[in-house]
């Protein structure tokens, strides 16, 4: 009697149990169709490459490179240009629509492209930054920069060469005049003139006793320089 009643007792937690694994094995079922089995064919199709495109897939597409100090204007028929984009990938340079060449940037990012050819007139400069994948980033600012190997020319209207000025009121000349490229630098001497946006400029400069020999030098935006001297004599 004791130990069939042992047995009744043993099967019937024998039978609470296989109900329970049984709930259980559902539950899990049930599980994985809903959530496990969307989540395994995402992984799936973020892991699994196969030939062609979906290789690439897994790479971020880089950033565009940044280009630095790119003149607006040179006299020099080659230029260097730096930049920096992502370190350890290519920079494309492009001239005018074609491209230039690729260079490697350095741990730090940096790249350069050394002796660039600008031909005469404008010339459009962009890039693209590329991965190993061959995957391109957006392109680049454009920049213009233009080649200028003409000096600016400069017209003193006042005061005239050899012009003699007599007594401390005339010790100040106010010189003025026109330079012929916008954006030049004019320098009276030392002193830098205000050049407005017509070309005209104007500066006063204190003179010194006796005769004496003044610079005027003009430089453009691509660094072509013109100097002259006008002579001018004070007498206190």
């Amino acid at each position: 009697m004791t130990r069939s009643r042992l047995e009744r007792v043993r099967s019937r937690k024998a039978g609470k149990q296989g109900v329970v694994y049984l709930l259980l094995a559902v539950g899990l079922v049930l599980g994985m169709i809903v959530w496990g089995l969307p989540g395994i064919a995402r992984l799936a199709s973020l892991f699994v490459s196969s030939e062609g495109e979906t290789g690439n897939e897994l790479e971020l597409k880089p950033t565009p490179p940044i280009f630095a100090d790119i003149p607006e204007a040179t006299y020099s028929a080659k230029v260097r240009i730096t930049g920096y984009a992502q370190p350890g990938i290519e920079v494309a340079l492009y001239m005018n629509g074609a491209e230039f060449g690729r260079k490697l940037t350095n741990d730090s990012g940096r790249f350069e492209f050394d002796q660039v050819p600008i031909t005469d007139g404008n010339n459009q400069i962009y890039g693209y930054s590329l991965t190993k994948g061959d995957l391109q980033s957006e392109k680049s600012k454009e920049y213009t920069v233009r080649l200028d190997t003409d000096e600016p020319t400069v017209v003193i209207e006042s005061p005239k060469d050899g012009e003699i000025f007599r007594g401390q009121t005339q010790r100040i000349a106010n010189f003025n005049g026109t330079v012929s490229e916008e954006g030049s630098k004019i320098y009276i001497g030392e002193r830098m003139a205000i050049v407005q946006a017509d070309g005209k400029f104007s500066v006063a400069y204190q003179l010194v006793e006796g005769d004496q020999e003044i610079q005027i030098r003009a430089i453009d935006k691509a660094g072509n320089e013109n100097v002259s001297l006008i002579k001018l004599r004070w007498e206190p």
